[in-house]
């Protein structure tokens, strides 16, 4: 009987993880609010966890695929209507603020067309300063395949591969930076496989 091949958990070095969050604060009890895009994460709530932290998941993954799918099929649907289903995909509940959101490879989900009202909806929800963190490319011949990340510690992500699926879009920086509109870039780290590993902040 043939079973099913089991995610193979990697760890990934970050340079950034620690941009996110003022640690010295953090350990002074100062409150953090983190909305995480991803898959619940046991790593990322352990390592919240020590924290005064509100860390709220929404897993929006499978969501993002059937927009990107519908948007595919139907070249001409209107912005409104884009809207509704990335609302119903965030499906907050009320005027909810968070410090960081975890975007991780999402982005590269959507279209681009999608990422201005991807910002839009999204946007409201971040805290001035607040920061979103996330993976682009430097060149988009780069390979990527959907994985779930979670936070190991102030430097480390775990990596689980998803039976090394592809990514239908790979945004490159700029293309990030000019479609997130009301975010600018503020750092950005390039990867030995050819990702950026970046973090936009709302001004």
């Amino acid at each position: 009987m043939l079973s099913a091949k089991r995610p193979v958990l990697e760890t990934l070095n970050s340079r950034l993880v620690p941009e996110l969050f003022d640690i010295e604060k953090l350990g002074d009890g100062q409150p953090i609010r983190v909305l995480d895009l991803g898959p619940a994460n046991s790593h990322t709530f352990r390592y919240l966890s020590q924290f005064n932290c509100r860390l709220q998941v929404i897993d929006i993954q499978q969501k993002l695929v059937k927009l990107n799918d519908l948007k595919r099929a139907d070249p001409e649907m209107s912005a409104t209507e884009v809207i509704a289903l990335l609302e119903d995909a965030f499906a907050f509940d009320g005027d909810e603020i968070f410090d960081v959101c975890l975007i991780w490879d999402f982005l590269n989900y959507l279209d681009i067309s999608i990422l201005p009202l991807f910002s839009k909806v999204l946007l409201p929800h971040l805290a001035h300063n607040g920061k979103l963190y996330g993976f682009a490319v430097l060149n988009k011949t780069t390979p990527l395949t959907q994985q779930n990340y979670g936070i190991t510690d102030t430097e480390l992500l775990s990596v689980t591969d998803q039976n090394n699926l592809e990514l239908p879009y790979r945004h490159s920086q700029s293309a990030v930076s000019d479609a997130m509109t009301g975010t600018t870039v503020k750092q950005s780290v390039l990867r030995a496989d050819g990702r950026l590993e970046i973090i936009l902040i709302r001004p």
